[in-house]
């Protein structure tokens, strides 16, 4: 049996805080890459699953990402899973001037070497993306997403 480490469980935990245990999965399973198991691959050889059209136009995602997974969840939550090419900084950096820049308010956000998360809000929507670098890769980056009208 595998242990996981704090920053892996924490991730867990507020993953799952976020997104409830109903729901709909259309990919990948959400916890096991929100933790960094080691089951996300990279950019490269990551199968890439069509981009969700249910999912909030306004909301980016980094270019070229990958959609991995994409989960729908009572209340109208999504979920949408990708891996990116590149560097995490680069991945950061899109994020955090993407977001403001499409009416999406950051805040109560996180940076550490090689993961980030931050809430957010606007456009009618509210929700939480996460970063995680992935060992391995690069520095390519496995992205998450929850957006849920708000």
């Amino acid at each position: 049996m595998s242990r996981l480490s704090i920053p892996s469980l924490l991730a867990v935990v507020a993953v799952a805080a976020l997104v409830g245990c109903d729901g709909t999965a259309k990919g990948a399973a959400l916890p096991a890459e929100a933790a960094g198991s080691g089951n996300v691959e990279c950019a490269d050889g990551a199968a890439a699953l069509p981009a969700p059209t249910a999912f909030p136009r306004e909301v980016p995602l980094p270019p070229k990402a990958v959609v991995t997974g994409y989960e729908e969840r009572s209340g109208g939550r999504q979920i949408v899973t990708a891996v990116v090419p590149g560097t995490f900084q680069g991945t950061l950096g899109f994020m955090q001037k993407a977001y403001p820049s499409a009416g999406l308010e950051l805040k109560q956000g996180e940076v550490e070497a090689h993961d980030a998360e931050s809430n957010f809000a606007g456009q009618g929507l509210v929700g939480r993306w996460t970063l995680k670098e992935i060992s391995g890769c690069h520095g390519d980056t496995l992205v998450t997403v929850l957006a849920a009208k708000g």
